[in-house]
């Protein structure tokens, strides 16, 4: 009973970086499942108060539109208002033509045609063709006017529960996922120059990495919009070092690959001078990365051997020490920007950034 308590809490849960919040803790599967049943319910219960007659199209725009992310909901949420608006229109023209002729399929089917053909080319106004369904296909009585109004109704407040309950429900923090993810680029940075150390790493192996390090410099930059869109005040002005985060995550990482050539060449040749410079390079990506993971972490005693700006910025003029003019050369353009890094994340300078 206890393992396999312990394998459904190993499923659904994770261990968070210390000092993160009960919320944190919860996988973004589990988040995103609370978040939409809260927001279905909460899209019925806005139905029920307002005694719409047909809730269950707020309910599954609720479904549809509530996303993991702000920045994911925002745009279905204004994909679905633009489709909403574009299909209204198209049933509002479908109606007239069917008073108009007495027929109840020829309608429908000239105004789907170019709302198929729009949505072929825009594929963000799919939800103009499932709105002219919803409005004009399903059965009303009276009026056909008035079950318009009221599915029209129903579909803008599942827009807006999803929006309220995406800023409001476990959001994570935005912060915390770039500074985490600007910690895993980092070391992920340190393999990637150790690998190209090793003998027995191939090139190929290393572009792999590099492949690893690109996916979640993409990620970084979701987390960075993310953190755009969760307050209305600009993020530049708000959290500089945030904002610099993408620039100078793929800075470094420009640099670390054309490092790993030049690594990756010496070692070929025969260069014994090349261990020292790696261990160099590590610790001061090392000490980037622990940088990185102290800001999403609370405030702890700073460990006797953790290393400060100044140590780093000492050792960083030996880099350029090298007999081999193509890594002089690589290494001056490395030491500029890990200089821009020690700036940026170790004394919260988001101008050192300029110019990237």
């Amino acid at each position: 009973m206890m393992s396999a308590l312990k394998k459904i809490t190993q499923a659904w849960l994770m261990v968070p970086p210390k000092g993160s919040s009960w919320r944190e803790v919860l996988r973004p599967a589990t988040r995103q499942t609370i978040r939409v049943l809260v927001s279905i319910v909460t899209a019925w219960v806005v139905g029920m108060t307002l005694h719409l007659q047909e809730t269950i199209w707020a309910l599954v725009t609720a479904l549809i539109v509530t996303q993991s992310s702000i920045t994911q909901t925002m745009a279905t949420a204004r994909d679905q208002i633009t489709g909403t608006l574009l299909g209204a229109v198209a049933g509002i023209v479908a109606v007239l033509l069917e008073m108009w002729t007495g027929l109840r399929w020829l309608p429908f089917w000239i105004v789907l045609a170019p709302l198929a053909f729009l949505a072929a080319v825009q594929t963000n106004l799919r939800f103009a063709c499932i709105t002219l369904i919803i409005v004009y296909l399903f059965p009303s009585e009276g009026s056909p006017f008035l079950p318009m109004v009221t599915r029209l109704t129903a579909i803008m407040i599942g827009v807006v529960v999803s929006l309220v309950v995406s800023f409001v429900v476990l959001h994570s923090s935005a912060r915390k996922q770039a500074f985490h993810t600007s910690s895993r680029i980092l070391r992920r940075l340190d393999g990637l120059l150790e690998g190209a150390l090793d003998q027995k790493t191939g090139w190929r192996e290393i572009e792999t990495r590099n492949e690893a390090c690109v996916a979640l410099l993409i990620e970084l930059e979701g987390a960075v919009e993310e953190a755009r869109r969760e307050r209305f005040s600009d993020l530049e002005k708000r959290d500089p070092v945030l904002a610099a985060l993408p620039r100078l995550m793929r800075r470094l990482l420009n640099d670390t690959m054309l490092v790993a050539r030049a690594i990756a060449t010496g070692r070929a040749a025969g260069n014994t001078g090349l261990v020292p410079l790696y261990k160099s390079l590590s610790h001061t990506l090392r000490a980037l990365a622990h940088s990185c993971e102290q800001r999403f972490v609370r405030k702890q005693d700073r460990h006797p051997h953790q290393p400060e700006d100044k140590d780093i910025l000492e050792l960083l003029p030996r880099l350029e020490e090298q007999t081999r003019p193509e890594m002089r050369f690589v290494m001056s353009l490395f030491k500029d920007d890990l200089e821009r890094a020690v700036g940026v994340l170790m004394r919260d300078d988001a101008s050192a950034a300029k110019g990237l």
